[in-house]
C-alpha cells in the first residue's frame, strides 16, 4: 500500500505519515489508532512493547465456576507462526530438538500429563494448565514425566528467515 493510500484510509496527511515513517514526531494515540484501522491491524500491533523475558512459566489455575478464556500470549506482526499438537504416549517419551533459526520462540500449553520442557540447560516441570514460553534457537526438549501427555505447541519464527534458501527452518518435528 502506498503512503498516499494509507493517508487516505487513515484520514491523515501524507506529510504526517512521512514524518512518522522517518522516525520523527510524537504521534497521539488517535493517530496510531487511525493507522491501525487503515491497516486492519489491532492497535496493539503498532505500539511497541518490551520483549517478555524468556523462558517464562505461567502456572495453570484451578477451574473456575464459570466459562472463561485467558489470553496467554500475544504474538506480534513480522513472524511466521506454526501450531502443533504434541502427544507422547507414555512416561519417558521425549522429543529432543536441535536449535531452530535465530529468534525462534516456542509456547507450550500442557493439557494432559506432566512434562519436563524448555531449553536443555533450564528444563521446567509442567502440569496440565501450565504454559511455558522459551527460546527455541538453542537445543530444547519436551518429555513426559507422567503420562500419557498432550500439549499444544506454538512456534514463532522471525519472518525474515521464512523462505530463504538454506534457512535452518524445518518441518519434520517441532
Amino acid at each position: 500500500m502506498s503512503v498516499s493510500e494509507l493517508a487516505r484510509r487513515a484520514d491523515l496527511s501524507k506529510g504526517t505519515l512521512s514524518r512518522l515513517e522517518a522516525g520523527g514526531g510524537n504521534p497521539t494515540i488517535e493517530t496510531i489508532a487511525a493507522i491501525a484501522v487503515a491497516l486492519r491491524l489491532p492497535l496493539g500491533d503498532l505500539i511497541p512493547t518490551s520483549t517478555p523475558a524468556i523462558p517464562m512459566l505461567q502456572r495453570g489455575t484451578p477451574d473456575p465456576d464459570y466459562s472463561r478464556q485467558d489470553l496467554l500470549q500475544r504474538i506480534g506482526p513480522g513472524v511466521l507462526t506454526e501450531l502443533w499438537r504434541v502427544r507422547i504416549r507414555q512416561a519417558g517419551g521425549l522429543v529432543d530438538s536441535p536449535a531452530h533459526a535465530a529468534g525462534t520462540v516456542e509456547y507450550l500449553l500442557v493439557s494432559r500429563g506432566v512434562f519436563r520442557a524448555g531449553p536443555v540447560s533450564a528444563l521446567s516441570e509442567l502440569h496440565a494448565g501450565d504454559f511455558l514460553v522459551y527460546p527455541a534457537d538453542v537445543p530444547h526438549r519436551y518429555e513426559v514425566v507422567d503420562g500419557p501427555g498432550e500439549a499444544s505447541l506454538m512456534m514463532t519464527y522471525p519472518a525474515m528467515n521464512v523462505g530463504v534458501a538454506g534457512s535452518p527452518l524445518h518441518a519434520e518435528t517441532p
